[in-house]
């Protein structure tokens, strides 16, 4: 892939967390911007999306994103776009991915147009396979289209992108999500446009577009608003494929059609589904005859570094080869053409004739030879209404005839099933999967739908009830470190809450047990809580009406560390040096807990002002506004005798009605 390396970008050059060094960018999309990047501690070439910071202000789409891309980095597959990392930059979030080598389908796509039948399979298999591998883990791509497969150098390696970044995106609101609601409406279902839902059926219809437009060279409708193309989505049927492209072969198109139904129930369940019955058509295709065109490879003509695209019809877009002998092709020329030669049954070739009217009128061998020329005119007028009359059956079949309704195998066990596909005329593939609420062993979904369109003696698959997928919680995770235990418990496939308590036995941040117990079968995705051992507690006593002292001698003969607050608006003399409060409050206590007293000081304090040098009549004054107590101790006694010393002295601090003593002179 292209990659722009000036530094016209300011986040080129930037390191993100130490460990990302960005080198370039890649492109820019609607909701983020890929980036060129070296893991330096790994020492690999890998590809950084960073969100776009329009995003970044809505802290419900940032969850979403992150929670998403954990999910996806779950999802290893051979066909889907690793996630290895996540992060957060200045406050934009960022996802790490692998970087694939290649071009995006869309590319490839401009650069050739409409592709061969066995090269649009060869491509939308792998397509299948990924997206069946993230239905089967409960996730929904939301956004399958040509830009969002990628292809590699060597034309072979198919991969999905952007895993859990869509669902991201469709969990924010309208404003948010109007320039992807654009940039993907040509693929987007019917559902998504009216109801804003969203399923596996919804991948499966987008797929199904993505189809169309391999085999025809665009998608099946246009306009010059997105509003528009919206409408048609909810409002038409997608056309057959062959009605632009003639020669796409007809169980294709029947494929095609039926994976772009309006109505979600008439498509296949999910892209497994879709995938199984893609690899039935192709078999069906390659049984009949139809040479492949991808020679030695699986996608040789599809290599991004091939030339400009041809108008070549290849082999495989072509109807099935006759191979019985002596069944040709009647070719009828239209009215006013100059005909050419004519072939009929039995292979025989007609003699030249007599050259009349801009045509042939060909002499023919045996009874037909004793004919006069209207004789002969009515006779071949007979053959040509035998063989459009063949032709009609023949298309009847191939579009109609063959096909039958699908039967309901909802609720029947296996043997009912086989006895009813039997009846039907169909062959019957079991498959298994879990089911919440569904009896073990019973019939909970079907491909083809019930009353869906099924090739006669064609093959239906139906899956059968495993029952909830419930997973026991090991009794060997007792005793475990928290990060021993959360690792087994999210392997296993459960969400994992914590919580603390104290135990004498258990060591610290180690496991005392889970809720459900340990030992239960729980269903798989449920939360569990596990309980972490705080280590071995202390009893703290109830400290509060005790005296400070007494108090403290408690907390120290517990060890406990000790932080002494007083209550200095607390004036109450019966409260004085009494303990008011705790924290924490009585009970049982880690061993490092701090415990915190708040202690009445039981009356207000005073500041004593200065009064030196004042008669001693003001100073009496001033000491007593200010709370103070006044004893004259020695000197002159009589009324304008100044003060010449105080005690205490000056700017100390001492409580309300303490007695101040003068010496005046």
């Amino acid at each position: 892939m292209p990659v722009d390396r000036t530094l016209a970008d300011p986040l080129v050059g930037t390191v993100l967390e130490g460990r990302y060094r960005i080198r370039g960018r890649i492109a820019r999309g609607g909701m983020a911007t890929v980036y060129d990047a070296v893991d330096e501690r790994l020492e690999r070439t890998v590809a950084v999306k960073i969100m776009h910071p329009g995003y970044a202000a809505d802290p419900s789409f940032v969850h979403r994103f992150i929670q998403e891309a954990r999910s996806a980095a779950a999802l290893s597959h051979p066909h889907v776009v690793a996630v290895y990392d996540q992060g957060v930059h200045e406050g934009l979030a960022f996802l790490v991915m692998e970087q694939v080598q290649g071009r995006t389908l869309r590319e490839v796509l401009v650069a050739r147009g409409r592709l061969p039948a066995a090269d649009a399979l060869a491509i939308i298999d792998p397509v299948l396979d990924a997206l069946a591998a993230a239905h089967r883990h409960g996730m929904v791509h939301r956004d399958v289209k040509p830009e969002n497969v990628l292809i590699g150098a060597d034309g072979r390696a198919v991969k999905v992108a952007d895993f859990g970044l869509a669902r991201a995106v469709a969990s924010v609101g309208p404003t948010s999500t109007r320039g992807v609601v654009m940039g993907t409406v040509a693929y987007v279902s019917p559902e998504q446009i009216t109801y804003g839902q969203a399923s596996t059926r919804s991948d499966v219809y987008s797929a199904g577009i993505m189809l169309f437009e391999m085999l025809t060279g665009s998608v099946p409708y246009g306009g010059d608003s997105s509003v528009n193309i919206a409408f048609q989505h909810v409002h038409a049927d997608v056309p057959p494929p062959s009605s632009r492209a003639t020669l796409v072969p007809p169980a294709l198109d029947e494929l095609t059609m039926r994976a772009t139904r309006r109505d979600p129930n008439a498509r296949p369940a999910d892209a497994g589904a879709f995938l199984d019955e893609l690899r039935a058509v192709r078999d069906e295709i390659e049984g009949r005859g139809t040479r492949s065109v991808s020679g030695t490879g699986i996608l040789s003509g599809l290599n991004p570094q091939s030339g400009p695209p041809t108008n070549t019809v290849t082999a495989s877009a072509a109807v099935p080869v006759p191979s019985t002998p002596g069944q040709h092709t009647q070719v009828v020329p239209r009215a006013g053409e100059h005909r050419g030669t004519a072939t009929i049954p039995g292979g025989a070739m007609p003699p030249s004739g007599s050259h009349r009217a801009g045509g042939y009128a060909p002499a023919l061998p045996g009874p037909l030879g004793r004919l006069n020329r209207q004789q002969r005119k009515l006779a071949m007028i007979a053959v040509a209404v035998v063989l459009a009359l063949v032709a009609a059956s023949t298309g009847w079949y191939l579009g109609v005839g063959r096909y039958t309704e699908t039967p309901d195998f909802s609720q029947l066990n296996q043997e009912d099933a086989k006895t009813r596909a039997r009846t039907a005329g169909l062959d019957i593939r079991f498959v298994s999967d879990f089911h919440k609420t569904e009896l073990i062993g019973r019939v909970f979904d079907q491909s083809p739908p019930p009353q869906g369109r099924i090739r006669k003696g064609g093959t239906v698959t139906v899956t059968i009830s495993k029952g909830p997928d419930v997973v026991l919680i090991p009794t060997t995770l007792k005793g475990k470190s928290k990060g021993e235990v959360t690792a087994a418990l999210r392997k296993a496939g459960f969400q994992v809450e914590e919580d603390f308590d104290f135990s004498d036995k258990i060591g610290s941040n180690k496991l005392i047990t889970t809720s459900p117990p340990l030992g239960s079968k729980v269903e798989r995705g449920s939360k569990v809580k596990i309980i972490l051992s705080r280590g071995k507690g202390v009893t703290l006593p109830n400290l509060e009406g005790k005296s400070r002292e007494e108090a403290e001698q408690t907390l120290n003969d517990l060890n406990l560390q000790i932080d002494i607050q007083i209550d200095e608006s607390n004036t109450d003399p019966d409260q004085a040096g009494k303990v008011l409060e705790q924290s924490p409050k009585a009970g049982q206590v880690s061993s490092d807990t701090k415990v915190t007293l708040k202690v009445a000081q039981g009356q207000s304090q005073v500041e004593i002002p200065d009064v030196t040098g004042q008669e001693f009549d003001d100073a009496r004054d001033q000491l007593r506004e200010a709370g103070l107590k006044v004893s004259r101790r020695g000197g002159r006694d009589d009324d304008d005798a100044t003060v010449i010393f105080q005690f205490p002295p000056a700017g100390s601090v001492v409580a309300a009605g303490t007695e101040v003593n003068v010496i005046t002179g």
